[in-house]
């Protein structure tokens, strides 16, 4: 008789397993990496397992605490301390996989309150002693194992329930107040014979409630019912290439997460209701997957921009301008790509610049940033001429240092808008709109709103390289001037800028514009910026569970002259 085959022992490994906060209506994708003692490994499947508590878990076991069923996800960005659990539960729980949940605690205030009555919860001393004494502890597994997804779930089997088994799981309300858990199991097969097994697990804090819009902005100016009117929004909407936790620290990493922060974003450009949308840092897969499905499910249409450099590791992770419109109402007739790194190619051959110079000149200008021109051609009511509107999308440079930089891309963009809308036989009214990440005390802003520079402003100073002599990529102060006449739509109506358009706990300034041509257009009315006490009710500062971006949506409502 031939003894069966051995076997196969594997190299220990692991799977660390990483998944966000879940919530009610956003897709979770959770990452898997594999750690073997072999190495690297190639050539490696993943298999998924979700499951579901069959209990709803409370955010605490206190007697009467109020939060303890707050599945809100305001209520939970506000709760910025660490939730408290106690240690003997915990010991108990890990001895014992039939013991209950350990208790957890929102507060100190909590935990003691409730320790005189739930201390009598706790096993004698001596049983517990004998309990953790025979606990079944998981050794490395072997290549001869039962499924490990299967079997690490089969101990607990009365406290979890099985709910799917692909890559992506999306959270129902049913799911709401309940953890998830999420099982990988690494495979690996060579010429039919398995070579690799390792599994790993992750369990989730329960389930939030599907993130709740912010309340609509409320409105100063005058109503534009039965005008021939135009409503513009423009807004930021925080890349999530950007949205770190180093960046944002104050605000919790669920809350950073693409898909919880897209929900959002839609959900306020489809309150803003606005004819047309201009976005700024727009991350290329997000558009694809959710912003640009989402906004034509509300009837919009759109086009997008990606910035000259090439993605942030996986492909789609680049952002960029995107514009869109109401299907409907219009339709695009002409569209144009500005890439700032182009232009400035350009001039500096058209300059004839030495080689030094031409190093330092590119170094300050070449910054990947880009600007959309579209012109938008309304379908008309009967008996009336189609209207046509020139519409610019833009974002530049953002470091503080290269003021000259933003300066450059402004004339550059104006010279460019300004063909755009002057034409042999056709003038076009126009819509500028973006972050243009300057204030109004910014050379950029003195030369929108008054067509030119004042000789002494700060900003026409040559800079200096790295190896300290200098470099000017701006023309003379006198060459410096346009003809549109552009006003800010928000300082019409309100008499000034905004205190801020842009909140962190680092900065707190006005960056954002919607500018318009005041020879054919009028802006009737906007939507203030919303009050610091109401921004900063879900955390301290921008972005928060209520507020996907560190930057405020401006929306706008125009009237075109007669």
């Amino acid at each position: 008789m031939v003894a069966a085959p051995a076997p196969a022992a594997f190299a220990p490994a692991h799977v660390k397993v990483r998944v966000a906060r879940p919530v009610e209506g956003c897709a979770l994708k959770p990452s898997a990496q594999l750690r073997s003692s072999a190495g690297h490994e190639d050539g490696i499947t993943f298999r998924w397992r979700w499951l579901r508590s069959r209990n709803a878990v409370a955010n605490c076991a206190a007697p009467g605490c109020p939060i303890a069923h707050d599945y809100d996800p305001v209520s939970a960005g506000r709760r910025r301390s660490k939730a408290l659990q106690c240690a003997i539960c915990a010991k108990e729980a890990k001895g014992d996989k039939s013991a209950p949940e350990p208790a957890t605690f929102c507060s100190p205030a909590c935990f003691v309150a409730a320790w005189p009555a739930h201390k009598r919860t706790h096993k004698p001393p001596r049983e517990r002693s004998a309990s953790n004494a025979s606990s079944d502890v998981c050794a490395p597994s072997q290549g001869t194992s039962k499924d490990l997804v299967e079997s690490q779930t089969m101990l607990d089997d009365d406290k979890w329930e099985s709910v799917g088994e692909d890559a992506e799981y999306l959270p129902g309300r049913e799911d709401i107040g309940r953890r998830l858990r999420v099982e990988c199991l690494a495979m690996r097969t060579v010429n039919g014979e398995e070579t690799l097994r390792a599994r790993g697990a992750v369990s989730t804090e329960p389930v939030l409630q599907s993130p709740r819009a912010a309340p609509s902005r409320q409105w100063l100016g005058e109503s534009t019912e039965g005008q021939d009117a135009l409503r513009v929004c423009s807004y930021n909407v925080l890349a999530e290439i950007y949205a770190t936790a180093h960046a944002y620290p104050y605000c919790p990493r669920w809350a950073l997460d693409g898909g919880y922060r897209c929900s959002l974003v839609v959900q306020e450009l489809v309150d803003a209701d606005a004819d047309v949308v201009c976005l700024q840092e727009a991350q290329r897969d997000a558009f694809e997957s959710y912003l640009e499905p989402a906004m034509k499910r509300a009837g919009y249409e759109a086009l997008f921009t990606q910035k000259s450099r090439e993605a942030m590791g996986a492909a789609g992770k680049v952002d960029g301008c995107a514009t869109f419109w109401k299907a409907q109402k219009y339709r695009v007739a002409e569209q144009r790509e500005l890439r700032f790194n182009d232009l400035a190619y350009a001039e500096a051959r058209a300059n004839r610049l030495s080689e030094r110079d031409e190093h330092a000149y590119l170094t300050r200008l070449v910054k990947d940033n880009v600007a959309q021109l579209l012109v938008l051609e309304d379908y008309p009511a009967p008996g009336r001429r189609s209207r046509r509107l020139a519409v610019a999308n833009t974002h530049l440079y953002s470091h503080r240092d290269f003021p000259d930089a933003k300066l450059w891309q402004s004339l550059s963009l104006i010279r460019q808008l300004d063909a755009f809308c002057n034409r042999q036989r056709e003038t076009l009214p126009c819509i500028m709109a973006g972050d243009l990440n300057s204030g109004p005390d910014s050379s950029v802003y003195e030369f929108l709103a008054t067509q030119g520079v004042s000789r002494g402003h700060p900003d026409l100073q040559p800079r200096h390289t790295a190896q300290g002599f200098p470099v000017n990529v701006l023309p003379d102060a006198r060459q410096i001037a346009h003809r549109l006449p552009l006003v800010s739509s928000y300082a019409s109506v309100l008499g000034v800028e905004p205190d801020f358009t842009n909140l962190t706990q680092q900065f707190r300034g006005t960056l954002d514009y919607i500018w318009y041509d005041s020879s054919a257009i009028r802006c009737a009315a906007v939507a203030p910026v919303p009050p610091l006490e109401q921004l900063t009710r879900a955390g301290p500062a921008l972005p928060s569970p209520q507020y996907p971006s560190d930057h405020v949506a401006l929306i706008a409502d125009f009237v075109f002259l007669p």
